[in-house]
Order: structure tokens, then sequence, then C-alpha cells
């Protein structure tokens, strides 16, 4: 029986990484570390979908919060003010193991918990259901329900607004006010803090390795039987002894980009 194993190894030869196989090599080390990523946030990417598609097109739902309705006052920031109670804060890691999902109303009542867009859908279902107006709109950190007569926050202000929806269709625009500070702590805080510590060790190892990647030339060397059968630098593609490798040198010249070793 035949036993294989395979080795990589780093190689600091700049005859190997020429200006095309560096650029290749980066956007290849670049590719890895997203599909790491995904697979680390989204393993199963349908959530993320979905909440791309009720982001686009808000899910409020005035059937799934009939009942609740009926025990509210005609008073959009009493209905606010019972929301906000009804959902306290939690992350999407902490009900759905997510840094980022757009739930259903009947998610929220269910879960009795959430964000500030789960607040914001559960206020906007219940004022659609009263036949009561009112404004969803979106900044880079905050999700929130406007109406007549509400005030303006540092964070629920329509000037750091680029989304809002008044349930005829999206208004995008850019904001008239963006405090970058606060949108990087506030995404940060969420998607980050919360995140179990063995996903952030994957992504940092993966963030690392990466870089390693795509800042040196690397050898994979093949050992079959405990004899090497091949090895290839990682560069512009297999070249075989004797042919000329980048830049019209022999492969000899060049430490082998692809050499066979028989049997």
């Amino acid at each position: 029986m035949r036993s294989r194993e395979c080795k990589v190894a780093a190689h600091d030869d700049d005859r190997l990484d020429t200006p095309r196989t560096s650029t290749k090599r980066r956007l290849i080390a670049l590719a890895a570390l997203f599909l790491i990523a995904w697979l680390v946030l989204y393993p199963d990417p349908r959530p993320l979908f979905s909440s791309v598609s009720r982001m686009f097109y808000p899910p409020i739902d005035p059937a799934a919060v009939t009942e609740l309705a009926a025990t509210l006052p005609d008073d959009a920031a009493a209905i606010e003010i019972f929301s906000q109670e009804y959902v306290p804060y939690r992350t999407a890691w902490e009900l759905y193991g997510l840094p980022w999902y757009y739930p259903t109303v009947g998610e929220v009542v269910a879960k009795k918990g959430g964000d500030c867009q789960a607040e914001a859908l559960l206020s906007a279902s219940i004022l659609e259901a009263k036949g009561m107006p009112y404004t969803l709109r979106y900044s880079f950190e905050h999700v929130w329900v406007d109406y007549p007569g509400k005030g303006v926050t540092a964070m629920e202000d329509p000037a750091v607004a680029f989304v809002s929806d008044e349930g005829q269709g999206w208004l995008a625009g850019l904001p008239k006010r963006f405090p970058v500070r606060d949108i990087v702590a506030n995404r940060i805080g969420y998607h980050w803090d919360p995140m179990p510590w063995a996903r952030k060790l994957i992504l940092l190892l993966g963030a690392v390795a990466a870089l390693l990647a795509s800042e040196r030339p690397w050898r994979l060397e093949f050992v079959t039987n405990g004899r090497k059968k091949w090895d290839t630098w990682r560069g512009s593609g297999p070249t075989r002894p004797g042919e000329d490798a980048a830049h019209g040198t022999t492969v000899e010249a060049t430490k082998a980009l692809w050499h066979l070793h028989t049997q």
C-alpha cells in the first residue's frame, strides 16, 4: 500500500516572484480569505440571502401583530415604547448564531428579543395594523421607525439615513451626516465583540495564513512511500525540466517550477 504525504514550504527566491505571479498569488490569497470568512460566518448561506432580500423588501406583517395592536392605543410614541420593552436588545449572534440576520415579524414575536431591526419591524407592523403613518429609516449604524411628531436624536436623525421606506418603495441617497467613528464602533460592537472566540480564532488564523501566502512563494511537495514524487513552486504554472520558465530561464536556474522525480 502506498503512503502519501504533502508538505508545504516557503521560499525566498525572488526569481520566482514576478509581478504577474505576485498579483496572481495575492488575488488567490484574497479569494481564499473570503471563502474562509464565508464558511465561518455563514456555513449555511440561506439566512444571508433571505436577510438581504428582507432588507430591500422589509417583511412588515400587520397580520402577525393583530392581537398586540388591539391592546395598544393609537399613539405612535406609546407603540414605540411598547416595542422597545417587548424586544430587549440581543444581537444576532445570541439569537441566531449569525453575525447579521434580518428576522420576520413572526420570529421577533416568538423570540421576544432582537436588535434595532427587530424593534423597528415590530413597531412598523403595529402601526401598519392600525393604519397609522410611519417611515422606516436606515442609517449605516441603525434602523428605526419615524413618525409625525417624533423627536430627533444622534442616532435617529433623518440626516444620517441613506434609505427611507414609507411603504411605497425605497428612496436612496447619501446622508447629510456621516459619523464614521460612531459607525465603526457600532459595527465592531455588534458583529465582532459578541462573536464566539473559536470563530474569531479561525478568522484571525485564516487572515494570517492568507497574508503570508500572498507575500512569499511556497513549494508543494508530494511524497509517495517515503520518496519525493514531485514538487512545484508557486509561480506561473508548471514547467518541465529543460523547458523555459518565467523570463526565459531554465527550470534548473529557477529551482524548478515543476520537477518530476521518477521512482
